[in-house]
């Protein structure tokens, strides 16, 4: 008896996959269908079936089988007036079902383990709490790390350069009053943490996106720390390398500032975080 003919053998047989009688049919078809998903969500705007299935690699009879079933479950949608397609409301759901399930120390065990290993350095995740820059993950290097900079420990906003991350990117009410606390102490050391200071450090920090301190918090480290951002652009938590300032890169367009820019902005887009153009 002949075997009946599936939507899926004729979609691989166009594709010049050989259908074969298990479950890796299916999952060759959904993976070209989805080529729609991607191209819909890079899209800065509506597109025509035309320009959709150009852009998917795919015909323009073909794309629109598979987008009459992604419309019949919420992932795309199209217009009345001009027949262009976007995406759902189901896809919507879906993209802020997964933002809220994010836990960025989670995802910042790995690349805060590979921060470490690439420069010999130790390596530390902080959030902000309701006390300040606060430690949620840690990474010892092989070298010697401060005892303080242990998960639990605050640090200082203005002195240390995990800190000034939190200062130069949050929304200064979220940061005014443990930043006035902090001025009052330092100016009783004679130390220049006024508000033209503070704000010539905010203004570097975000240019390089970068913050650096030598000897401020512990004395014989240097500090290197980056932003990392949620899917909204917010400042989701700082990433920072320490190690004794003898032995540490500490230059700011070295090889451990590459490598730390480099997994912050990974980490980052796992946030769903997209770099501006």
């Amino acid at each position: 008896m002949a075997r009946k003919i599936s939507a899926q053998d004729i979609v691989q047989e166009e594709e010049g996959t050989p259908a074969r009688e298990d479950s890796q049919r299916s999952i060759q078809s959904v993976e070209l269908g989805f080529r729609l998903i991607r191209c819909l969500e890079e899209a800065s705007g509506p597109l025509t079936l035309k320009e959709l299935s150009a852009r998917a690699s795919m015909t323009a009879s073909k794309a629109h089988l598979y987008l009459v079933s992604f419309r019949r479950v919420g992932l795309v949608q199209q217009e009345a007036d001009s027949g262009r397609y976007t995406l759902g409301t189901y896809a919507l759901l879906l993209g802020l079902s997964a933002l809220r399930k994010l836990d960025v120390a989670r995802l910042a065990r790995e690349p805060l383990r590979q921060l470490s290993e690439e420069t010999g350095e130790s390596a530390y995740l902080a959030v902000w709490g309701n006390r300040g820059p606060c430690i949620v993950l840690c990474v010892n290097g092989p070298r010697p790390m401060p005892m303080s900079l242990q998960v639990g420990y605050v640090l200082p906003t203005i002195t240390s350069a995990t800190g000034r991350i939190f200062f130069s990117y949050l929304p200064r009410a979220d940061t005014a009053e443990i930043v006035k606390l902090e001025q009052v102490e330092y100016l009783a050391r004679d130390a220049d943490y006024g508000e033209p200071a503070l704000l010539r450090i905010a203004e570097e920090t975000r240019a390089r996106s970068l913050s650096r301190t030598d000897s401020l918090l512990n004395i014989g480290f240097t500090a290197l720390s980056a932003p990392v951002f949620a899917y909204d652009g917010s400042l989701a938590a700082a990433i920072t390398v320490i190690g004794p300032s003898s032995g540490i890169d500490a230059s700011l367009s070295g090889r451990a500032a590459k490598r730390l820019l480099a997994i912050a902005r990974g980490l980052s887009t796992q946030m769903g975080w997209s770099t501006p153009e």
